[in-house]
């Protein structure tokens, strides 16, 4: 047992190779030692030795087949190796053994919200929420689904919980100033961003939001002013870059203009070629003196993608009609219309709500 607790005291110290020793000896002296296997695979999984961590995990529970901490942390070796149906059998297996497990819970959550199954990813984070208080994962992972479907009061609600959790939670206020944003509620936004910027001051995006939050509602000289630091803490940051400059222009602020305007020039020029959506949208390029046939490129861009989105939406709404009346006349051919309907929504939903990916829960 000393040869353990000293392998946990070592890797706590950040002498890792030290404690992988102490774990190899602890199971040289009991093979079926269940607990050195498990702190073993975790440090495999820190150094993203993934094939080593799954042996690890693999044989912890080989010793111990209630070594519920093993199921989850193998999940998501297993996750992160590309192997997620294996991942989602161990975390279904930590659930038989702890149905209240919040991590596992939020894993599968996780890996559903992945694979755009957004009711199923919701259902997995309410009940990680319902069995804990002190897991912010789950909370802000639902926050996204609500803002998605506009549900933004229950949206902000999450990330209250978030901040009462953690009230230090820089992102989490970036993400509820964001929300208020975009929910009309531009004064609490800035409260929101100021309070992120003094908790962590160089965090570039928070000052970014602030300085759009200060420009939508008329501060243009605080605009600039929190626009000048986003970029002093990033200066690659393109959307900064042109904000910047929309901002100076409308105050007209022509120091450094044919500098900036150049500048601006290069990173259309840049996120054209890298087939990135251009930070300058049409109707600024074209009040803009560059390169006609650039503001033209940058037009011609914008038109694609709206023609191809609405495409796809009318498109998926003919299909999705057409399965709900075969739904409502012909209920008795259930195989026909379900999976029609199902997917015909499940692509519509796709296109208004992209999945965004998340980090595992519950390492270590």
């Amino acid at each position: 047992m000393h040869i353990l607790i000293k392998g946990m005291f070592t890797r706590a110290m950040g002498m890792l190779q030290e404690a992988v020793s102490c774990y190899q000896r602890a199971l040289q002296a009991r093979p079926d030692y269940a607990m050195a296997y498990g702190n073993l695979a975790t440090i495999y999984y820190e150094q993203r030795q993934l094939d080593m961590a799954i042996h690890c995990y693999n044989q912890a529970i080989l010793c111990d087949s209630r070594f519920v901490e093993a199921y989850n942390n193998m999940g998501n070796a297993l996750k992160d190796a590309g192997r997620v149906e294996e991942a989602i059998n161990c975390f279904q297996s930590c659930l038989v053994l702890q149905a209240n497990h919040p991590q596992a819970l939020t894993n599968l959550g996780n890996i559903y919200m992945e694979w755009n199954m957004i009711s199923t990813a919701a259902s997995f984070y309410k009940a990680a929420i319902a069995v804990t208080s002190g897991l912010s994962s789950p909370l802000n992972n639902l926050a996204v689904i609500y803002k998605q479907q506009g549900s933004y009061a229950d949206a902000i609600a999450c990330y209250t919980e978030v901040l009462r959790i953690d009230p230090t939670a820089a992102d989490a206020l970036v993400n509820r100033g964001n929300t208020f944003k975009e929910f009309g509620r531009v004064a609490e936004a800035i409260q929101d961003y100021i309070q992120a910027v003094t908790i962590r001051p160089n965090m570039a995006e928070a000052h970014a939001n602030l300085a759009s939050a200060y420009k939508d509602s008329g501060h243009q000289e605080a605009a600039i002013a929190s626009y000048k630091q986003a970029l002093c803490l990033r200066p690659d940051f393109p959307e900064v870059t042109c904000n910047l400059l929309h901002t100076l222009q409308s105050v007209c602020d022509w120091e450094n203009r044919d500098t900036m305007f150049r500048e601006v020039e290069e990173i259309i020029r840049r996120q054209i070629k890298m087939s990135l959506l251009p930070s300058v949208q049409p109707f600024h390029a074209i009040a803009y003196p560059i390169d006609p046939l650039l503001a033209l490129e940058i037009r011609y861009i914008y038109i694609y993608i709206l023609l191809a989105l609405t495409a796809l939406l009318f498109a998926s709404s003919v299909i999705f009609s057409a399965s709900l009346f075969t739904l409502i006349f012909f209920p008795w051919q259930p195989q026909i219309c379900d999976p029609v309907f199902i997917n015909c929504f499940s692509l519509w939903f796709a296109t208004i709500c992209p999945p965004t990916p998340f980090t595992s829960e519950g390492r270590g």
